[in-house]
Parts: C-alpha cells; structure tokens; sequence
C-alpha cells in the first residue's frame, strides 16, 4: 500500500513537471514572437495609410502601403522611389508619401513652357518626361532654381505637382536623408489595386 502510494506520487510529480515545461516552453516561444513582430515592425517593415491627394493619381487617400525601413539603411533612396518622409515645416511635424526627384548634387530647374503657362522639369540640364503625374505643372514653389541638392538630402515631389507640399517649398526645401523613413514597395489596400513598386 505504501510503496503504490510512492509510485503514484512520483507519476503525478513527473506530469505536473511536464505540463510545467511546456507551458514555459509556450511562453518563451510567445515572447519571442512578439520580440520578433516588434525588431520587424520597427526596424524592417512598417506600415502608413495615404492621407490626401498630394500622390494622384497613382496613390489615393486612405490607400495602406506597407514600407520597406531598411531600403534606405543598406541603400540610398534612388530617383523614382515612392518615399516616405518625415518633415518637420515649422507649423507641424509629420510623415509625407512623396516621390524621389533629386539625388545628392542634383541641379533641379524649372522652365516655362512655351505656352507660358506650364513648368517644364529639368535635372541636370535635363528635360524630363514625367509620364506618372496627375496634369501639367503650373507651379514650382518658394525654393530658388536652379536647385542643387545638397549632401545627405534628396529633393521630393508630389505627382500631383498642383495639390502638393513638397520640396518646392522652402519650408520643407531637401529632406535630410536621416529623415528619408523608408521606400513604398507594396499598397495593400485597396485590394483590387494592390501592386508591388
């Protein structure tokens, strides 16, 4: 009686010791987890919901883009990249969907068409064709051109260049690329536009 007494003890001690293992094992697997969703969501993906027109028509507001952040941490950010930046215009401090126009020692200019009404986009010396934006352009903002940009800086625009706060304007001017946050590289929503850039 005794010694079946002992050995259903030492069963029951060996299950309870078990059960105990696998819920610490559990825990530590859920922590981990969270350590890794938290190292990915802050270092390596983010994600940013398009507020306004600034980016018509090729982004919408309300439109969810998931964000590269270590695109601009082993790179830099190239022409034509769909950035997001963080700028800082003396009224308010925020986050801007914006596309790369200049890089680094980049002369931007700005000729009027021979319409007299429209802006024509020039990089070093350079016509461009700007097949991605909303309508012609019918201003250039406060910054005096030729532009160069500076080093560590990259000038940006909206696409659409009518409706858009952007480098144009002295009080946002080259962003530092300390504050170039990382590069579009997926709209998730809406669904039946979703695409990889």
């Amino acid at each position: 009686m005794h010694q079946g007494f002992f050995h259903i003890t030492v069963q029951e001690r060996g299950k309870t010791s078990m059960a105990q293992k696998r819920k610490f094992q559990g825990l530590l697997e859920l922590l981990l987890l969270v350590a890794l969703v938290f190292v990915m969501r802050s270092f390596v993906f983010g994600t940013v919901t398009v507020k306004g027109s600034s980016m018509e028509p090729n982004f919408h507001h309300g439109d969810f883009v998931i964000v590269n952040k270590l695109a601009y941490v082993i790179g830099s950010p190239k022409r034509g990249d769909i950035a997001i930046c963080w700028v800082d215009s003396g009224s308010k401090e925020e986050y801007i969907i914006k596309r790369v126009i200049g890089v680094p020692g980049d002369e931007i200019d700005f000729k009027i068409s021979e319409n007299g009404r429209e802006y024509g986009l020039y990089i070093n010396g350079q016509k461009q064709e700007e097949g991605y934006i909303k309508e012609a352009n019918y201003q250039v903002g406060t910054v005096k051109y030729p532009f160069v940009v500076p080093k560590n800086c990259y000038f940006v625009m909206g696409d659409n260049r009518n409706a858009s706060t952007d480098s144009r304007e002295a009080s946002i001017g080259a962003i530092e690329e300390s504050n170039m946050e990382g590069k579009v590289f997926f709209r998730l929503y809406p669904f039946d536009a979703m695409r990889m850039y």
